[in-house]
């Protein structure tokens, strides 16, 4: 930390520091009107068994659920001295619910400091928080076989992101992330910590827009693997692999400015092999997910972003009720508008 003012000092060359943060603000009011299809990511077995087991729905009378996101954002672009050099500071906060389903009623929120030096030349800090999210009622196998209880977990991210180009319009970008996945109780035996590596080429076409393909591998610790009670005999370690490829076409497509497709394959593997744990022991999964998006300003401050996502979990495991029982779709529907707006004090 002793370094940063040396840092900062060189950055600044020599200008009053007080001077570069009376930079303009941007601000960014969004609201998101959603639909869901399958809330708690069901399989078609446990909406079967849902009929007479109420549980299984945690309280909610419904599969699907309307969904509102109301989120507030600020950009502050900090120009130095050398005018290919730049300072962005960015932060955002997001409140969600879902109105058909109680318990999924949660907040977000991310930071990003990031210095650019030049096109696609970029070093970035960001920090996530996303708070007591929950995932469903499961049972609380330290006390009960039949007792269930709400289970959510906090996610608490941290990412350094840089990207550099590789030639004209052509860039890289490549980022390391550590997540603290931590379960509230009476799940804490669930508890991760999420270490991700990721690389990414992007190519922008001109005439057309831009292409890209990025692919991750990350690891999942369950750090309190038998260090609890009983249930903690259960390890939920995993490694996964992930491609995705996001094409948009900025050239206008009717009525929109916009418009984009995306394919993102997913593959996990389970560490556990006791068993005593059929539903990890073994198992693995391929999820696929495909997002189309269109975009449109409305004006210079109000745009319009329509989005659809259809989501696929196919599990593989030794035992053919796990791979029933683990195996869903979901679709996603939502649209948000958002409103910018310029505060400079001056």
């Amino acid at each position: 930390m002793r370094f940063l003012p040396f840092i900062l000092s060189t950055l600044l060359f020599g200008q009053n520091w007080t001077d570069y943060l009376n930079s303009p603000i941007k601000w960014t009011v969004g609201l998101t009107n959603g639909y869901d299809n399958n809330v708690l990511r069901l399989s078609d077995v446990e909406k079967k068994d849902s009929i007479l087991d109420q549980d299984i729905m945690g309280g909610s009378g419904t599969f699907d659920s309307h969904y509102a996101r109301f989120s507030l954002s600020g950009l502050q672009k900090i120009q130095l001295s050398d005018r290919k050099k730049q300072i962005q500071l960015y932060a955002k906060g997001n409140v969600s619910n879902y109105s058909q389903n109680d318990n999924r009623r949660y907040w977000s929120g991310n930071l990003k400091a990031s210095y650019r030096w030049g096109s696609y030349r970029k070093l970035e800090y960001s920090i996530r928080h996303l708070d007591s999210y929950y995932i469903r009622h499961y049972i609380d196998r330290d006390i009960s076989s039949d007792q269930s209880a709400s289970c959510n977990f906090t996610d608490r991210e941290q990412r350094l992101l840089a990207s550099y180009p590789l030639q004209r319009r052509l860039w890289t970008t490549g980022f390391v992330s550590y997540t603290q996945r931590y379960f509230d109780k009476p799940f804490t035996e669930f508890d991760l910590d999420i270490v991700t590596t990721s690389l990414k080429v992007s190519k922008k076409i001109r005439g057309i827009g831009t292409i890209a393909l990025e692919g991750k591998y990350g690891r999942a610790e369950n750090i309190t693997f038998g260090k609890t009670a009983k249930a903690s005999e259960l390890d939920r370690t995993y490694k996964h692999f992930e491609w995705y490829i996001p094409f948009s076409y900025s050239q206008g497509l009717g009525v929109l400015d916009e418009a984009g497709i995306s394919f993102r394959r997913d593959v996990r593997q389970y560490k556990a092999e006791a068993m005593n744990d059929p539903l990890h022991s073994g198992r693995s999964h391929e999820e696929v997910k495909w997002d189309i998006w269109g975009v449109k300003d409305l004006s210079e401050n109000i745009t319009l972003k329509a989005s659809l996502r259809y989501r696929k979990r196919t599990t593989d495991s030794q035992f053919d009720w796990v791979s029933e029982l683990k195996t869903f779709d979901q679709v996603q529907a939502w649209v948000t508008i958002e409103w910018d707006m310029i505060y400079d004090r001056y």
